[in-house]
């Protein structure tokens, strides 16, 4: 008589539940707990592999930086609570080295990291990255001048997109626009193009569904304005957002876009040498351009470089000129993190977990 094993109990628990209650089960798990539970069955791997089973109910900071004096990239995690401390037992290995020195971090949306090696060379290869699971793609992409990329993840989908933008010399042409779909894994046209006078810059951040950049609108006449450009992810369309006056009359070199406690933010430079600071604006309603208001201004003249981001409680990351990565408290207090790195390596980001990417093989 031949013998028929039983199966697991928990196999036939999980199977009996509807697809809708395994996936919200599912999404309430460690990320270890979802992985090992794509072994019970072949729904179960199904649903899993899904890139509607994202986790995050272990949030944490991400931290990127170029290591000086060992010539290398380091990249790490650090809870919010103890922001600071144990960063040597967090170290993240990333399995890819740049061509010239450190990658661009392109952006962050969903935890995963696109990264660019274009920094020090001609951009050729995009990389998407998810550190909790150790899983990467790498994008080959056209070498042209005049190339800024963005990059998010649909809400609706979970589908990482790269944005590619390259603008042509005559200025009444509009820049050539390409959004490359990980479902599709092909690079399409969006629905609609950016109008010719608006240039974006390299800042920007994945935000409420869409990509934001700085940019600003050229003008022949006048001195040209500074705005937001976005880019919603689900049906691919741009859109602008205009600044309070006080912000799109800077210098655009002056505007950079972040996010603090949920709210879209763009931060203000004054480096004149001996006054360096910078003002805080954030959208308190988004979309809505009468709800700008500026939060408040840091001064550390003498010191200050850039913002690299900010902490969960609100808490401002900066790098100073002595290439140290810093913090400062709602008090004003400047605690240092005993971090050392090239300033334009630093980069500093909601870190979560997630399961996007799980079924790509590292390319």
């Amino acid at each position: 008589m031949s013998f028929i094993p039983k199966p697991h109990p928990c196999q036939n628990i999980i199977t009996s539940l509807t697809d809708d209650l395994q996936l919200q089960i599912l999404k309430r798990l460690p990320l270890i707990s979802l992985l090992r539970s794509r072994t019970v069955s072949k729904s179960s791997q199904a649903t899993v592999s899904s890139p509607n089973t994202s986790n995050s109910t272990n949030p944490s900071l991400y931290i990127r930086y170029y290591d000086r004096t060992n010539k290398t990239e380091q990249y790490l995690t650090a809870e919010d609570e103890t922001f600071g401390l144990h960063f040597l037992n967090n170290i993240i290995p990333f399995q890819y080295a740049s061509k010239t020195a450190y990658f661009r971090v392109v952006g962050y949306c969903q935890g995963v990291v696109c990264f660019s090696d274009d920094l020090f060379d001609s951009m050729h290869m995009v990389v998407l990255w998810n550190p909790s699971i150790r899983k990467s793609l790498r994008l080959l992409v056209p070498d042209c001048e005049q190339t800024w990329l963005g990059f998010g993840v649909c809400p609706v989908t979970h589908d990482p997109k790269v944005v590619r933008i390259v603008y042509v010399i005559a200025m009444e042409d509009p820049p050539l626009v390409e959004v490359f779909s990980l479902a599709s894994r092909a690079w399409r046209k969006p629905c609609n193009r950016l109008r010719n006078t608006i240039q974006v810059t390299w800042s920007q951040v994945c935000f409420n569904g869409a990509i934001h950049w700085v940019a600003y609108e050229k003008r022949i006449d006048t001195t040209p304005r500074c705005l937001i450009v976005s880019f919603e992810l689900v049906h691919e369309v741009f859109d602008e957002m205009s600044l309070p006056d006080g912000l799109a009359q800077q210098h655009v070199s002056n505007l950079s876009i972040s996010t603090r406690k949920g709210q879209l933010t763009v931060i203000e430079y004054d480096m004149e040498k001996g006054k360096e600071g910078c003002g805080v604006w954030v959208m308190k309603e988004y979309g809505v351009m009468g709800s700008w208001e500026k939060l408040y201004v840091i001064q550390l003249p003498g010191l200050l470089r850039r913002v690299v981001g900010f902490r969960m409680n609100g808490d401002m990351i900066l790098a100073l000129k002595n290439h140290e990565l810093v913090f400062v408290d709602c008090a004003g207090n400047v605690k240092s993190l005993g971090i050392y790195g090239n300033i334009r390596s630093f980069f500093v980001g909601s870190y979560m977990e997630s399961l996007i990417l799980t079924n790509q093989l590292d390319q």
